[in-house]
């Protein structure tokens, strides 16, 4: 009789609510504010949006259950890795809501606004070289990693079976809990794909209906870090189940 082997990261089932309900509503949310009377967000400034709000509270999430996901770790280097993702969505989390000033309205000290191309308290947006890495290599980047780690890697692995636990079920190979779970595959295929039709527009000179226009970067961003939260799903859900083993 063959050993039943605990389920690697690329193989977790996610919450269907989360992994594809969640993005569909974000979908369609947009088309409502294209409705007048339905629009709340007319005149409000972008920053305290639903989606922007959205992307504070995945990031938040994230950093948390990175946190509660560090107490099960799978050896060192997971846990080395999950504090990386924690300070990673903390900083991501910070960055968004420009380190509170979103919320307490605290001032923009005056030197900073002088660099800063919002005139806001983050760093993304610091003008030259620094908004490059951030917008540009980070985002794209983790933009990337959401088509390979989270699509293309675990389709292959769901198809070759690999067997990454040692016969003792006391080691487990480091691709055993590194890859994204297939379940976040379509938020990251949103991710990349929902910024498209305003390149198409912005080639042919044409104009999106104005949210859809304008707004398109922060549903980008929310996606991104809706992809961020799955994979601290993903990650609680494969050490948690190794815990009674530990």
């Amino acid at each position: 009789m063959s050993p039943t082997y605990p389920r690697a990261s690329y193989g977790q089932s996610l919450p269907k609510w989360l992994a594809f309900g969640m993005p569909v509503a974000m979908l369609i949310y947009p088309l409502f504010l294209l409705i007048p009377a339905l629009n709340w967000e007319a005149g409000l400034n972008r920053e305290y949006g639903l989606m922007e709000n959205l992307t504070a509270v995945f990031l938040l999430s994230a950093f948390v259950i990175y946190l509660r996901t560090f107490p099960l770790r799978i050896g060192k280097y997971h846990g080395c890795w999950l504090l990386v993702l924690a300070l990673g969505a903390f900083v991501f989390l910070g960055e968004e809501i420009s380190w509170g000033q979103h919320f307490f309205g605290f001032d923009t000290p005056d030197d900073w606004k002088s660099i800063n191309r919002q005139r806001e308290t983050n760093i993304h947006n610091l003008s030259g070289t620094v908004e490059f890495i951030f917008t540009k290599v980070i985002r794209g980047a983790l933009s990337t990693g959401c088509i390979v780690g989270g699509l293309i890697i675990p389709w292959i692995c769901t198809r070759l079976k690999p067997t990454f636990v040692s016969d003792n079920m006391k080691s487990f190979h480091l691709q055993f809990w590194l890859w994204p779970s297939l379940s976040s595959a379509f938020v990251g295929i949103l991710a990349n794909t929902v910024g498209i039709p305003a390149k198409i527009a912005n080639h042919y000179d044409a104009v999106l209906p104005t949210y859809l226009g304008l707004q398109v970067g922060e549903l980008k961003e929310a996606f991104l870090a809706l992809f961020i939260l799955l994979y601290a799903v993903t990650q609680y859900y494969t050490a948690r189940q190794l815990k009674p083993a530990q």
